[in-house]
């Protein structure tokens, strides 16, 4: 990874090479000439560049005339409901999300509280792209700083009224924080839950102790520990705190789409509506089907991406949604990827299924994962690589909606360029790792 990456989620590159002064001034400016008159919400994780950044951001925001108000080093969706809070314009997160520590990144987000459609972020582009962006203000008219180190217990207060915290049984919980946004928000939401926690990583500085992203091999302290007992479920989540995964009580990491799921399957058993919709990217797994089917809700599949997912859901009246790598979206909280969220969904099914976390996921069918990814040439050669599996593959049950995705009887393979990464990705699912493996390397061969 090593340009600057722009998407509707915003902004991200490696600080101080391509994520400079002169890329966010005239980024900022665009996104706040876009943006309806009002405030603008201020706040991000715990990468060293943060303070910085957050400081850059704001003063071109006052200097454009916009109040702003400062939240602090706090989780990604509660800049999102801090928005929503404050009926504000728009807002900024500071945060790379899970690309590696030399990386940091800024996050727009609209005045719903949710990243940007793809129709809104096209004419924010076009604006940009014209030079159309606010002006500097005089003296006289220059925004306020207005700072609310309370977001973070308004977020987990916002999931205390949705959500019947009050039935999570007394449990011991196990989470690596990873010197991420979670940190601080942890103590709160877990304090309101009247849990047992122990946490790793608990020093919200930014230096992680693993690689960010909450993948099996980047978690292996955590699933040690959890496999000497004593813990009745282990979480992890990422830096900005979006995304959590599940490991069950004997160190097994469920995986992400199975996290989802695990949330899901007591998120729709509280559903009194019938035939409820639920939303997930088009690289998910079968489980969310299973689960789906369960109690008769419909699966709708969207391109990857948060911005897609989210307008999907607000299209379709959708109940819950969500993407396959741990991302919970619960519209009755908020319109974005909730790990604190999902760690009240998780505490509830176990408290109230009775069951442990592995006697659950034993109830599910079986589905295996596996990701693998090649360098970004160029959009041509993206295109090629596309046309030649879609040729290979003529005949089967094929999707273009985002890349190339084949599906067959019981297993799948998707193919597309990264929005995040300079990178082509390749998922592919089936019941047994070998046969999924053998997916990708089909697709690699060709």
């Amino acid at each position: 990874m090593s340009q600057l990456m722009i998407s509707s989620s915003g902004l991200r590159g490696v600080v101080g090479t391509h994520l400079t002064a002169d890329v966010i001034d005239p980024f900022i400016r665009a996104f706040i000439h876009w943006c309806p008159p009002g405030q603008i919400v201020v706040g991000g994780d715990t990468r060293t560049s943060h303070d910085a950044l957050a400081q850059m951001v704001m003063a071109i925001c006052q200097l454009c005339g916009r109040d702003v108000v400062y939240i602090g080093n706090v989780p990604t969706p509660t800049v999102q409901q801090m928005v929503r809070e404050y009926s504000a314009a728009g807002g900024f997160a500071i945060t790379a999300s899970h690309n590696p520590i030399e990386w940091n990144g800024i996050k727009i987000i609209d005045s719903t509280g949710s990243f940007l459609s793809s129709d809104a972020f096209n004419e924010f582009s076009s604006l940009r792209d014209q030079g159309k962006i606010a002006t500097y203000t005089p003296w006289d008219s220059q925004g306020r700083r207005i700072d609310d180190m309370g977001a973070i217990a308004k977020h987990v207060d916002r999931i205390c009224q949705v959500l019947p915290v009050s039935k999570i049984k007394k449990q011991r919980v196990l989470i690596d924080v990873n010197h991420g946004a979670a940190c601080n928000a942890n103590k709160v939401l877990f304090q309101k839950l009247g849990v047992d926690v122990d946490s790793l990583y608990d020093v919200p500085d930014g230096r992680f102790s693993h690689p960010p992203e909450p993948l099996e091999n980047n978690l292996s302290v955590l699933c040690e520990k959890m496999k000497g007992g004593g813990y009745d479920i282990g979480f992890a989540q990422d830096p900005d705190a979006d995304r959590l995964v599940i490991v069950d009580e004997h160190g097994r990491f469920i995986g992400e789409d199975y996290s989802l799921a695990f949330c899901m399957d007591y998120y729709l058993s509280t559903i009194t509506m019938s035939d409820p919709n639920i939303v997930v990217n088009l690289s998910t797994s079968n489980i969310i089907r299973f689960i789906a089917k369960k109690y008769n809700a419909t699966v709708i599949q969207t391109k990857i991406g948060e911005p897609n997912v989210t307008a999907k859901m607000k299209a379709c009246n959708a109940v819950i949604g969500g993407e396959g790598n741990g991302g919970i979206i619960c519209p009755a909280i908020g319109w974005g990827r909730d790990s604190l969220t999902g760690i009240a969904l998780a505490l509830l099914h176990l408290s109230l299924s009775g069951k442990s976390v592995s006697k659950v996921i034993a109830s599910y069918p079986s589905y295996v994962m596996v990701r693998d990814k090649q360098p970004l040439e160029s959009k041509a050669v993206v295109d090629k690589k596309l046309a030649i599996v879609a040729d290979h593959f003529t005949g089967e049950d094929i999707n273009f909606d985002d890349g190339v995705k084949v599906s067959f009887s019981s297993s799948w393979v998707h193919i597309r360029a990264s929005n995040t990464e300079p990178i082509i990705r390749i998922f592919a699912e089936a019941p047994t790792k070998e046969e999924a493996e053998q997916l990708v390397q089909n697709v690699k061969d060709l």
